[in-house]
């Protein structure tokens, strides 16, 4: 090799080791610039204080985002007494503060401020009493033997209906539990004609007063339709029962 070849050669050696040196600073430069512009790591949570944590919380936590929208409202809450949307008539006793309602099948024919006596307006011969005292005048069970006296004074036969298919199942008024009766009779007419009857009743008390629903149904036996009179008619009765809402405590 002659003398000018071999320093070109060592010129050229020279330069691609300058060019690689330079590339690598280069290289080395741009990491330390994207390092320098990466965010700091958040600081550890100190007690006491919020802190934030890495995107979707702790493991297994929800990612769904939080609802927007106005903050939910707390509940209505309505006085005590207050009747939403009525099933049917109402009648409110004037003497002892206690209400119910009856469906449009009903009629009141007389009423005071402690009774109300609604008459049956389908295809059947039935009336529905609805009656009160003070509780401390009568216990459910003395009001109830009260109104079999009454009733009986009409159909002097009148005894316990043993049948199954009129039995009271959980008797109660107005969601008080209470006693509940049924009877079988015949009913004595002013023309010396005889009727059968059937009887149920219901009497419960609040403490205050005592309360008695009574049905009679006349010839309750007959059909109607695939069941018989008295199972229909008590069925359009029951509403009494389940909107009798108590007086007031004071």
């Amino acid at each position: 090799m002659t003398g000018d070849a071999a320093a070109r050669l060592g010129q050229r050696r020279f330069l691609i080791g300058f060019a690689l040196l330079l590339g690598a600073i280069l290289v080395l430069a741009a990491i330390g610039a994207i390092i320098g512009d990466a965010p700091e790591p958040p600081p550890d949570c100190q007690p006491g204080t919020e802190c934030g944590g890495p995107p979707g919380g702790e493991a297994g936590a929800s990612r769904v985002p939080a609802a927007s929208g106005p903050a939910p409202t707390s509940p209505v809450t309505l006085p005590p007494g207050t009747v939403g949307i009525r099933a049917g008539v109402p009648w409110t006793s004037t003497d002892h503060g206690f209400e119910f309602e009856y469906s449009e099948l009903w009629a009141v024919d007389s009423s005071d401020g402690s009774r109300a006596d609604l008459v049956f307006q389908g295809p059947a011969d039935a009336v529905l009493i609805v009656a009160s005292v003070p509780a401390a005048e009568a216990s459910p069970e003395a009001y109830a033997d009260r109104w079999f006296g009454i009733i009986g004074e009409e159909a002097h036969d009148l005894r316990a209906d043993r049948s199954g298919k009129n039995a009271i199942l959980g008797p109660e008024i107005g969601f008080i539990d209470g006693v509940g009766r049924t009877y079988a009779g015949t009913w004595s007419s002013p023309q010396a004609a005889t009727i059968p009857i059937g009887v149920s009743l219901v009497t419960a008390s609040d403490g205050r007063t005592t309360v008695a629903v009574v049905l009679v149904v006349w010839n309750p036996d007959g059909e109607v339709g695939s069941t018989w009179r008295q199972h229909a008619v008590r069925g359009t009765a029951e509403l009494v029962l389940k909107t009798f809402r108590w007086g007031p405590s004071s």
